[in-house]
């Protein structure tokens, strides 16, 4: 019987595992397409190809230039510059309880 719960906890921990790992990409993704857009007032991107392509960790990251002047971002980039962003945020946040403490 204590075999059938250890089973059952280890298949609920590898399912939110496996929820987390597929919607971060896409979490940080969108992060990144608020963050990069509001901290340089619109004159750099974050956008998908013409070719429709997912949002993922892999991917070619390039840059590149639109025809109204803007700076494009494949997102790839913007997934690895989302992911940074999280990362700040998550020490600032672990930085400053363990100065209150």
């Amino acid at each position: 019987m204590a075999s059938v719960i250890v089973d059952l906890m280890i298949g609920v921990v590898e399912l939110a595992f496996l929820i987390v790992m597929k919607t971060l990409p896409a979490v940080c993704f969108f992060t990144a397409v608020a963050v990069v857009y509001a901290t340089t007032l619109g004159k750099v991107t974050v956008e998908f190809p013409a070719t429709g392509s997912k949002i993922g960790w892999t991917g070619i990251p390039r840059v590149t230039r639109s025809p109204q002047g803007k700076t494009v971002l494949s997102p790839a980039l913007g997934v690895i510059i989302g992911f940074i962003v999280w990362v700040i945020i998550a020490s600032a946040v672990v930085a400053l309880q363990a100065y209150r403490a």
